[in-house]
């Protein structure tokens, strides 16, 4: 059964420790132009290198969760996330802002990877792993986009110091909620200090690369829309995704839906490039959804299938790592077009749409196909 108790706690506390993260990005990207006069690009700058620290753990993952206690591992990574969220107002330059976003952004990397690429997957029986994968992906994003509405939205009502304590709280929450998941003892295992084990999985690499022009151009939204409406919209279109899903049970052709998915996307950034008010930033917004649901679920679709039976956990830490940086990426780039000035942003993230989906099509379909069969 893929719904037990255990599973349902990390789903909970995934979609908690998700909200928390987000709603510091709107947050601190705002403190940073106006508590240090910073530039937009260099406030995005600060943000984005978060993405960046994700990647300085990943040697010693293994180690880690097969030497230690998983929940341990996982639930002490939350409570020292939680306590630099709350350094922020205390620091003295802007150089001590960026050290708390690395240590945040590499103690956001331990956590997912104990969360989805191995707890999830301990709980979780070995004919529903596939699907428990899918199921945490959706709660990730519904907590990433809950948690930049709140960011956004926050802000009007709460002080900095507040929000930062609500975000600890939302962690403390996802503490305990971990620590209630029941997990086997696992004797600690004689292993190498450092290893590509639950860390990247070259395998799926290409198709991951791939895959991050979807975060790319949310990450591009995320820093460039600062309605809240707007991400409810994208919900919107992702739940539609789902419905639609649930009702087309077989799996759809790859290249079929990369197009769908990247049309819809497409065509929600068109609008954007026609104008950002009113109905368009709404329906964009309902497209976009539709757009990154169609083109998610064929990526992750890769992500889970490629790996070997033993390569599970660090195939899907794989696309963690990988969707997270593609956001960040995002967020840097829609300010240096901006700073630039040479180039409407809607319509740099539209030629990445179109990057991504000519990449697929092009070769990584092929890729997939090949590789898979050889599984």
């Amino acid at each position: 059964m893929l719904w037990n108790r255990n599973f349902s706690l990390l789903i909970a506390a995934n979609i908690l420790l998700y909200i928390a993260v987000y709603m510091l990005f709107p947050l601190i990207h705002r403190w940073m132009i106006q508590a240090w006069s910073c530039s937009e690009l260099q406030a995005a700058g600060v943000t984005a290198v978060f993405g960046i620290a994700l990647f300085l753990p990943g040697a010693f993952n293994n180690y880690l969760v097969d030497t230690f206690s998983r929940k341990n591992v996982c639930t002490r990574s939350i409570m020292l996330l939680a306590l630099v969220g709350i350094l922020y107002p205390y620091v003295s330059s802007v150089e001590m802002v960026v050290l708390l976003r690395i240590l945040q952004g590499a103690l956001f990397g331990i956590v997912l990877m104990a969360t989805g690429s191995t707890l999830a997957i301990d709980v979780t029986p070995s004919n529903n792993r596939n699907a428990a994968n899918r199921v945490f992906t959706w709660s990730s994003i519904v907590g990433m986009l809950s948690g930049i509405i709140i960011g956004i939205e926050g802000g009007n009502y709460l002080s900095f110091d507040t929000l930062l304590y609500f975000s600890a709280f939302l962690c403390a929450v996802a503490i305990v909620l971990v620590s209630m998941v029941t997990v086997c003892f696992r004797a600690p295992l004689d292993l190498p200090l450092c290893s590509f084990d639950r860390f990247i999985l070259f395998r799926t690499l290409l198709p991951g690369i791939n895959m991050m022009t979807v975060p790319m151009v949310l990450g591009m939204l995320f820093i460039m829309i600062s309605n809240a409406f707007f991400y409810l919209c994208i919900g919107s279109g992702f739940l539609i995704y789902l419905l639609v899903r649930q009702v087309f049970t077989r799996p759809m052709n790859g290249r079929i839906q990369i197009f769908i998915g990247q049309l819809f996307t497409g065509a929600g950034l068109m609008l954007l490039c026609n104008a950002d008010t009113g109905e368009y930033l709404y329906g964009a917004g309902l497209l976009v959804g539709i757009g990154v649901g169609f083109s998610i679920g064929q990526f992750l679709r890769m992500m889970i299938l490629l790996p070997l039976h033993c390569e599970r956990g660090t195939g899907y830490h794989t696309y963690q790592l990988l969707w997270e940086t593609g956001v960040m990426l995002g967020i840097w780039i829609s300010q240096y077009v901006r700073q630039a000035g040479n180039n409407n942003p809607y319509q740099v993230a539209l030629g990445i749409c179109v990057i991504g989906f000519l990449l697929y099509q092009v070769y990584i379909h092929r890729y997939f196909t090949k590789h898979y069969q050889t599984n």
